[in-house]
């Protein structure tokens, strides 16, 4: 039995790239139970023509899908439409199987997983790759051209579209290959009454299709049956006396109708007048995977591809690692020297090895992450059409290059100093005078166990994994800025320079306002600050800086500093996925983003604030406290010493302001 098709009407489509029109007034129609060819030569409009019928909205004129406006209710249509184009829209890390399944779980979310993998199971077996197949087993990126083609058509037909439209499927096949396909979706219409489009250029197959479109400079020239589109198309050419076969003449056709695109108008860019849709008088209901559901099969899918490219994360974190084996660092560098005399050149040391160290945690969130959306924007935007959340997509990159990268490369780098290195930090145990220790015990007892009990290991910790989480959700925005352009490269370049110059090492008196306000934007200042302030590098020397204050109150305004980084970079990111909706301008996106979304905007807007108002309320205070220390002549011996203020010198205090000097006051003051 057939199932119910869908008429397909195009009406005027009108669309304008780089001020010359595409397509004009390009008007059409499709029947169900037919595969119908869109053909022309290269460069007359046929994929952009693919796109404006699946979901790219053109500049002017209506796709109607039975007498309906797509572009009135995008989101419930474009569920309904499969779209495979040129690109393959499957990560190459996971096999044929998985692919396919986790296509199947997003999109058919009211089915279990049994029924899923039947239906996979079913559509593999149709297209040529039977039960028992091993190519079913074996990654997207060692199948043929020929089965890659093959698998993108299963994805899509998995939630059995009643309209499928497909850019070029048979490219790069071998002539049986291209019969084969065709002849299997002229099939597929004919059988499940599904309404199928395909643009090619092969003229072999032209006789499998049912109907033919014929796209030349921009407009349509004929459209209808096989013949009845010869006869139109060879009207306007010089007659010949003896033509052997269809090929030859479809041949003789696209020599004539080549793309000039001196032909083609120029245009000023066009108002969308699909942006005033009339919105249905019963609006579709839109059934797409819940929120939480998407997050998981995102998430699960994105570490199978992360296994599949296992290699490339692991040489992302020996590279990171390098950068500290570039520079070897001095012995004893995070500990305050015994001899005052050799103070002012111990800071320096530790200054700059902090500095190397919290560069190198910020790069490497940086590097690990900003080419994880861009480089597979393509499968995203096709995803999105298909009702794929944004900030569950995001989120499922995020969690997992936080944990893998965010909190595992800090912590294995710091392990790394201390025990391959043999660095210590202030409170870590040290040997009793004179007691000698091998040094298996010398590892085990002190400096393993130091790190595991010690303060400032732990200070330390904390602030390189906040600060390296805020870096990769910084790459993910810069992934997400660059969408499907080559200049992520570029806007890294800036961010890197960015980071380095105003990390906190570089000083200039004259620049210093200047200096400490663009620092306030950099991920690697409070890497830099916090690493410093937890190690307490500020008591060593009366050469004091800020950024090495150690108080409570200043090491908890860097973590809220970072949270506050890490949510506005995730929130722009997402805010800038969505945007991208081809099917609305993307001052309609911005608007219906912030009258659907208004709840979670404002929750992530709250927290922002209160992030970024106690970061600003907690440094203005150690500051405060910071300005107090002061010079003071000791009574005897006539000799002078630093003194930090300390709420325990004050007579009259109350409640607020004692717990207000015990957070912000420099813990120098303890001693």
């Amino acid at each position: 039995m057939q199932k119910p098709g869908i008429e397909l009407a195009a009406k005027n489509l009108s669309v304008c790239r780089k001020g010359k029109l595409i397509l004009r007034d390009v008007s059409f129609n499709v029947q169900p139970s037919t595969l119908t060819a869109i053909i022309g030569p290269n460069g007359a409009g046929k994929t952009t023509l693919m796109r404006a019928l699946s979901g790219e909205r053109p500049e002017q004129g209506q796709v109607l899908i039975n007498g309906e406006d797509l572009y009135a209710d995008p989101q419930y249509w474009l569920q309904k439409i499969g779209y495979v184009p040129v690109s393959n829209i499957l990560h190459d890390q996971l096999t044929l199987e998985q692919a396919l399944l986790y296509i199947g779980q997003l999109r058919l979310p009211g089915l279990s997983l049994a029924e899923v993998a039947a239906k996979v199971d079913a559509l593999l077996t149709k297209f040529d790759f039977p039960t028992g197949d091993q190519r079913r087993h074996k990654p997207i990126k060692v199948l043929s051209s020929g089965e890659r083609k093959r698998a993108n058509v299963c994805s899509e037909l998995i939630i059995d579209p009643p309209l499928l439209l497909l850019d070029e499927p048979t490219s790069n096949l071998d002539p049986d290959a291209e019969r084969n396909l065709m002849q299997l979706l002229a099939n597929y219409a004919h059988e499940s009454g599904q309404t199928i489009l395909v643009i090619t250029h092969t003229l072999n197959t032209i006789d499998v299709c049912d109907e033919v479109i014929f796209i030349e400079n921009a407009q349509l020239r004929a459209a209808g049956k096989r013949q009845a589109v010869l006869d139109v198309l060879e009207q306007a050419m010089p007659a010949v006396q003896s033509e052997t076969s269809s090929f030859y003449q479809w041949a003789r056709i696209f020599e004539h109708y080549k793309t000039d695109d001196s032909k083609r108008k120029a245009c000023k860019a066009m108002v969308r007048t699909g942006d005033k849709s009339i919105t249905p008088a019963q609006p579709h209901r839109v059934i797409a995977a819940p929120w939480g559901y998407q997050l998981r099969c995102l998430l699960a899918r994105y570490m199978q591809v992360r296994w599949g490219d296992r290699w490339s994360l692991i040489l992302t974190l020996m590279a990171g690692f390098s950068g500290v084996l570039f520079f070897i660092l001095p012995g004893k560098t995070f500990l305050e020297p015994t001899d005052p005399s050799e103070t002012a050149l111990a800071l320096n040391q530790a200054r700059q090895s902090v500095y190397v160290v919290a560069l190198v945690v910020t790069l490497l969130g940086l590097i690990t992450s900003y080419t994880e959306i861009s480089k597979e924007f393509h499968i995203y935007k096709h995803e999105r059409m298909k009702g794929l959340s944004p900030s569950a997509y995001f989120l499922s990159k995020w969690i997992w290059l936080t944990m893998a990268v965010g909190i595992l490369a800090p912590l294995v780098l710091v392990g790394f100093i201390v025990l391959v290195y043999g660095q210590a930090l202030p409170d870590f145990p040290e040997p009793r005078f004179g007691q000698t220790v091998g040094p298996w015990e010398q590892l085990i007892r002190f400096q393993l166990v130091g790190l595991l009990t010690s303060q400032s290991s732990w200070l330390v910790m904390i602030t390189l994994v906040l600060a390296c989480i805020t870096s990769v959700t910084l790459g993910l925005f810069i992934s997400a800025i660059t969408g499907d352009s080559d200049k992520g490269y570029l806007y890294l370049s800036f961010v890197v320079v960015f980071i380095v110059l105003f990390s906190g090492l570089i000083r200039n008196e004259k620049l210093e306002q200047l200096i400490d306000t663009l620092a306030f934007l950099s991920t690697g200042k409070w890497a830099f600050s916090g690493f410093a302030s937890s190690i307490s590098i500020y008591c060593w020397f009366d050469s004091w800086h800020f950024d090495e204050f150690n108080s409570a109150g200043h090491l908890a305004s860097i973590w809220l500093a970072l949270g506050a980084y890490t949510l506005g970079a995730a929130f722009l990111a997402v805010v800038i996925l969505r945007l991208g909706d081809p099917w609305y301008s993307r001052v309609k996106n911005l608007g219906r983003l912030f009258v659907k979304e208004r709840i979670p905007l404002m929750l992530c807007l709250a927290l922002f604030t209160l992030f970024f108002s106690y970061t600003l309320f907690l440094r203005q205070q150690s500051q405060a406290y910071h300005a107090l220390n002061y010079w003071s002549r000791q009574e005897y011996g006539g000799s002078g010493a630093y003194e930090y203020a300390n709420v325990r010198n004050v007579a009259q205090i109350d409640f607020i302001q004692y717990w207000n000097g015990k957070i912000n006051q420099s813990w120098c003051g303890d001693r």
